[in-house]
């Protein structure tokens, strides 16, 4: 399945939206988060939902060549 997201659009998406978008398993995403490669919106506990700045997902496919 081809996922096409506008970036431009949508401040933030998820983490399944991540994977499908970067060719890249949920932790694959989880780790670059962590590591600081993908920046995502700050959690106050465990139970909320990880979202990530779509700017950071262009910024980092600008640096791994894929745009």
């Amino acid at each position: 399945m081809k996922l096409t997201i506008d970036l431009g659009k949508r401040p933030v998406i998820t983490v399944s939206e991540a994977s499908m978008l970067l060719g890249l398993s949920c932790t694959s995403i989880k780790r670059r988060i962590s590591d600081g490669r993908i920046k995502a919106l700050e959690r106050d506990n465990l139970h909320e939902k990880i979202l990530i700045y779509t700017d950071s997902i262009a910024k980092f496919l600008e640096k791994s060549g894929e745009v």
